[in-house]
């Protein structure tokens, strides 16, 4: 073990250490709707999917902001909003037991900052953080829920995973929610306030977000269409076929078309537009997908968009038969016409969708003519 990563050890095994003796230790697990302190309402949609709106007063939220976070009233953990997600030994992710939550171990090594108002948590783990997807449907949806809550305690303050990519604070814009409300996750992880208000999962039915993200429940697709999509996005100048261009992420080790000039040249002879989805803001990004009749792209969290595109859009994605049917999925429930084209991976230490590929410019050429 070199020096540097010995210091790292020592430094945080005092660190801990040092937090436990300032907030002491976290005392037992409590169940909430077991406790007369904790505010729950029962959320209902079109009486299929139905959620859980938990209150807790003067309440804690600790979270690293991916893989754990805990909600404790008091010294006591509460069970039921609190997650700590783990990795199955076939990579899959699920929310594992609560004793083996980070602060049942460790405590909370991070100063408390104490908010004076309400706050609403959006913390959601795995890539809520910084993936596109998961910031549409998992983060965004929760305010969905306490709107249908309809209770009498509003947040004042919304707490987030992250606020470092700019489609984040961009989509909060659209909301009509103030920037200065905005509480970024990472800078803090330890926080008190005088109500926290948190949510179930929007996604994430019987602990299998695997499963889950090939059925997103309609509520969230008719909230998101709703929330974001303006009477006035209709505009004739937006180009009505357009394929994904990633020519940007071409020094990226993972999942990039190898033959990407001669996919350009083919879809650009064909009257299709490129586009860097990382060159448009959010609402910008509605817009597009809210005009086009035609979308080709490799798989990638930019499909996510698809949710604002009008009925009857073609879509192509293109992957590996390792890069699941979320997409599929969703084109699906919004009524959209959708094909996959299914390459090889030419590399294969890359594995599910981070595969490289090398597309059949012949096979795209004949799908795209006979759609």
């Amino acid at each position: 073990m070199t020096n540097k990563k010995i210091f790292s050890s020592i430094y945080k095994k005092f660190k801990y250490i040092f937090f436990k003796l300032l907030y002491g230790k976290i005392n037992k697990v409590i169940i909430a709707k077991n406790h007369k302190k904790i505010f729950i309402k029962k959320v209902f949609f079109n009486n299929i999917n139905n959620y859980n709106l938990y209150i807790l007063p003067n309440g804690r939220v600790y979270s690293d902001t991916t893989m754990d976070t805990a909600f404790m009233l008091d010294k006591n953990l509460v069970k039921e909003p609190s997650f700590q997600y783990r990795y199955k030994k076939n990579f899959k992710i699920i929310n594992g037991k609560i004793k083996d939550n980070f602060v049942v171990k460790n405590g909370t090594p991070n100063i408390l900052k104490k908010i004076n108002g309400n706050v609403l948590s959006l913390l959601t783990g795995g890539a809520g953080k910084t993936n596109y997807w998961h910031w549409i449907f998992d983060v965004l949806p929760r305010i969905g829920i306490l709107e249908k809550s309809n209770v009498k305690i509003k947040p004042d303050y919304y707490l987030l995973p992250s606020l470092s990519k700019k489609y984040q604070k961009q989509s909060f814009k659209e909301l009509k929610i103030s920037a200065s409300s905005l509480i970024d996750g990472e800078e803090n992880k330890y926080l008190e306030s005088i109500n926290l208000l948190a949510v179930d999962h929007p996604i994430n039915i019987n602990n299998n977000p695997t499963k889950s993200i090939t059925n997103i429940p309609t509520w969230v697709i008719a909230w998101l269409k709703k929330k974001f999509i303006k009477k006035n996005y209709n505009n004739s100048n937006i180009p009505k076929k357009i394929f994904i261009n990633r020519e940007s992420d071409s020094n990226l080790s993972a999942r990039k078309i190898i033959n990407n000039k001669e996919f350009k040249n083919l879809l650009t002879s064909l009257g299709f537009k490129g586009v860097t989805l990382s060159d448009l803001d959010f609402k910008n990004q509605i817009k597009l997908f809210s005009n086009v009749n035609f979308i080709i792209g490799l798989h990638g969290a930019g499909f996510a968009n698809i949710v604002f595109c009008k009925k009857n859009t073609k879509i192509i994605e293109i992957g590996t038969n390792t890069s699941g049917y979320l997409f599929k999925s969703l084109a699906k429930k919004c009524q959209l016409n959708y094909k996959k084209i299914i390459e090889k991976n030419t590399l294969t230490s890359l594995k599910f969708q981070n595969s490289h590929i090398i597309v059949s410019i012949e096979k795209l050429k004949k799908i795209i003519l006979t759609f």
